[in-house]
């Protein structure tokens, strides 16, 4: 349609706010995708991650640009530039931020990502979650019992895959209101 249609055409037709929802939702799906493939390609035989020194500050924002949910994620001027691989990194981080909302019933809900004494902390203001409960939700297809909200229980398998194959270690510490969630970038 973009090659079709002239931008005068979209506002005669009150179609470009629907357009711009396409192309935005169309960069988004690529982002996951390259995800997916670069998370695909790691359980082939030999295969080493690749990686580039990138600013997390900027890779995040941009990663988190076309979510319906950005405004809902504090992204701080202390994250440094570290050696990741792209893709992949911000997918396990996004996993957290959707968590960190997807569990969550303050009003207003707010995930803050931010940097502090060698870790990158993904904190949030919802119902919390303590290490041990960390660990055992990070089994595959692991849920917990009774819970209301969908999903299939890969989410913390996968990202924890993710930030191993980093070599990034991960703390949990359950705050009065809330999670940190720490990634030792320093290991």
């Amino acid at each position: 349609m973009d090659r079709r249609i002239t931008n005068k055409q979209m506002e005669d037709l009150k179609i470009d706010g629907s357009i711009k929802m396409i192309r935005e939702g169309l960069k988004h799906t690529q982002k996951v995708y390259k995800g997916v493939y670069e998370f695909t390609n790691l359980v082939k035989k030999d295969v080493v991650m690749s990686k580039e020194i990138c600013n997390i500050k900027e890779i995040l924002k941009d990663y988190l640009s076309s979510t319906s949910y950005i405004n809902l994620v504090h992204l701080d001027d202390s994250l440094p530039d570290i050696e990741v691989n792209q893709s992949l990194f911000c997918t396990a981080v996004d996993n957290l931020i959707r968590n960190g909302l997807k569990y969550n019933d303050s009003d207003p809900k707010l995930v803050k990502v931010y940097y502090e004494d060698g870790f990158i902390c993904v904190e949030d203001n919802g119902r919390g979650i303590t290490q041990e409960e960390f660990k055992y939700l990070s089994e595959p297809y692991t849920r917990r019992e009774g819970q209301v909200e969908q999903g299939m229980g890969l989410g913390l398998n996968i990202c924890n895959s993710i930030l191993e194959e980093h070599k990034f270690t991960i703390l949990v510490e359950k705050l009065k209101n809330g999670s940190r969630i720490k990634i030792n970038t320093k290991c």
